[in-house]
């Protein structure tokens, strides 16, 4: 197991999400494997976090995504 992680920098305090996956599935995944086929199992929230070791700072934790889709 390997462990990843992952900032959020929407918020005043930036908030960090941890998780941990097999190191065979990043590595398939970093040889360009969609991470869905990857990691099946993980959240669409954790995939987000997977997906931010290949596109550094591209993170947005879920609260985050759903303000960004609320209209004032």
């Amino acid at each position: 197991m390997i462990e990843l992680e992952a900032t959020c920098r929407w918020h005043k305090e930036p908030r960090r999400t941890t998780i941990q996956v097999q190191r065979s599935a990043l590595q398939d995944y970093m040889k360009g494997s969609l991470v869905q086929h990857a990691f099946p199992d993980l959240t669409l929230d954790e995939r987000e976090v997977v997906i931010n070791q290949r596109v550094p700072g591209s993170y947005m934790c879920q609260d985050c995504w759903h303000a960004m889709g609320e209209e004032e």
